[in-house]
């Protein structure tokens, strides 16, 4: 599909799930390898730990010829581009589905709802309110991976919602917060985490049993 082609988040479904979910998964194993290795890495290693870990994946994944995601912006914007959208990538809150931080994709909606609201918004003008959500942890691996359209809930608001979601990946034995995933466990180079059965490998020594009581301690923590 050339880069004309992808008008939709719908569109974006395929290559996401294609060339960006695999990179999330390995990240995500690292971060719970790097929290089993050492008993002073705690819950913020699922924070910017996996957020920059994900994104220098991507970042050397754009180098290949047959991605359709290119590096965008200034060096310190971590951005994608694919089509009209500019896609920004961020780990999401169990309970309320929105990431906690993702500042920049924020002021983009807000910015974008300002010209909805004043009549001056352009279709034409790249969207760059674009999230990949990655809902992940220390306890259950990676869960789900949808895309979404971020917006203020209200004019002027400081709380946002999706106003659009595409789901992309789902564990198996995750509920879904989205509807129709897309099957993608049979797409070439595609694994699908399970955290049971991918449990990462530790060194000798280290007392399994330490890391329900580190989860614990660290989110008491936070």
């Amino acid at each position: 599909m050339n880069s004309q082609n992808y008008q939709t988040l719908k569109d974006l479904a395929t290559p996401v799930a294609e060339h960006l979910v695999p990179e999330i998964e390995k990240a995500v194993e690292v971060c719970i390898k790097s929290f089993l290795d050492d008993e002073f890495n705690d819950k913020w290693i699922f924070g910017t730990h996996l957020w920059k870990n994900t994104w220098n994946r991507f970042e050397t994944l754009t180098d290949f010829e047959d991605c359709p995601f290119d590096v965008y912006g200034k060096g310190n914007e971590y951005k994608l581009k694919i089509g009209p959208f500019v896609v920004r990538h961020h780990r999401i809150d169990r309970g309320t589905r929105i990431p906690k931080g993702a500042r920049a994709a924020k002021t983009a909606a807000s910015a974008i709802q300002l010209a909805l609201f004043e009549g001056e918004w352009d279709v034409a003008v790249e969207k760059d309110n674009i999230v990949i959500a990655i809902d992940a942890d220390i306890e259950d691996g990676l869960r789900e991976v949808f895309i979404g359209e971020l917006m203020p809930l209200s004019f002027d608001s400081n709380k946002y919602r999706w106003v659009e979601r595409v789901p992309v990946y789902l564990a198996e034995g995750a509920e879904p917060s989205s509807e129709e995933i897309i099957q993608v466990t049979d797409m070439p180079g595609f694994s699908q985490f399970a955290p049971e059965e991918e449990t990462p490998e530790v060194a000798i020594g280290l007392d399994r049993s330490k890391v329900s009581q580190k989860a614990v301690e660290s989110e008491g923590n936070r």
